[in-house]
């Protein structure tokens, strides 16, 4: 039987929130000082001490007055030391690039190929295996909007748990996650996954409403109201500004997420015209040395 967390919890590097978190005291890094030689036992340092032990998440900065072939190769590299970069898809793409396709997830598309905001989420909730850690790099902002943001996952589950217990113990069974034809040929077109998972490593969460609700539509599994209520009470939390905490990346600022325990996203954004200026960010997942 799934273990249940069941108190509050209220380790501030665990459970912050807006009120409780600084961005800049908290969330800002520059692991290039004394220089570039150090980034090996800075990038250890910071995984030890920000995504596991820490906030969980870190806006890492002091590269844009490199040009964007070096910002790349740096992003790697810091990638690289902080886990092994793994497949996303089904081309076998280990790095992708994220912006606008002119998709939409109602039509089908995934989050990083639309100019959409809200739906915070985790990344890769339609897989089993999810990564242990979210990499972006900024080469270029938008023209307005597409700020990040993040919460939590602890502080969500407390306020499920203050909120509505029974709709919280129903996030700990599974849901069906939509692959939004990802799948390989025969494999199965959902994942079956719980929302909310507790064990010895800590809390575990993976979400992406939308994925959820066409998931079970895809497979003619309609959703309980019971169902239907607990993701709609996790929208509305994902949605509170007490629980937000947003940053705003510039050309070549990094970002680096502990995907188990910070629930990310960002604000609708509006675009150049000009192709070599539009919104991109590239994309890591990593999963940890062992």
């Amino acid at each position: 039987m799934a273990r249940f967390l069941n108190e509050i919890v209220d380790d501030e590097k665990l459970a912050w929130t807006r009120e409780t978190f600084s961005l800049n005291s908290d969330g800002i890094y520059n692991l290039f000082k004394p220089g570039i030689s150090g980034l090996p036992e800075n990038v250890k340092k910071f995984r030890e001490n920000v995504l596991e032990n820490g906030y969980g998440f870190g806006i890492i900065k002091g590269m844009s007055h490199f040009n964007r072939e070096i910002q790349r190769e740096i992003y790697l590299s810091t990638a690289r030391l902080l886990g092994n970069p793994i497949v996303q898809n089904i081309s076998g793409e280990t790095v992708v690039d994220v912006f606008d396709k002119g998709k939409t997830m109602e039509t089908g598309g995934r989050y990083h190929e639309t100019r959409q905001g809200g739906a915070l989420h985790t990344d890769s909730p339609q897989y089993k295996d999810i990564p242990d850690y979210l990499g972006l790099l900024c080469l270029h902002p938008a023209k307005a909007g597409g700020e990040s943001k993040f919460i939590s996952a602890y502080s969500l589950h407390n306020r499920l748990l203050k909120e509505n217990s029974e709709l919280l113990k129903r996030l700990y069974q599974p849901f069906h996650f939509d692959k939004r034809g990802h799948e390989k040929l025969g494999e199965s077109p959902t994942t079956f996954e719980p929302v909310f998972r507790y064990d010895s490593k800590g809390l575990h969460f993976r979400y992406l409403g939308n994925y959820i609700r066409s998931g079970h539509e895809r497979i003619s599994v309609p959703l309980s109201d019971i169902e239907r209520k607990a993701l709609e009470a996790v929208d509305r939390l994902l949605e509170d500004e007490n629980l937000i905490v947003t940053a705003e990346m510039g050309s070549g600022d990094m970002q680096f997420l502990n995907n188990h325990r910070v629930v990310h996203g960002r604000t609708d954004f509006v675009d150049y015209e000009d192709l070599d200026k539009k919104r991109l960010m590239l994309r890591t997942w990593l999963r940890k040395y062992v």
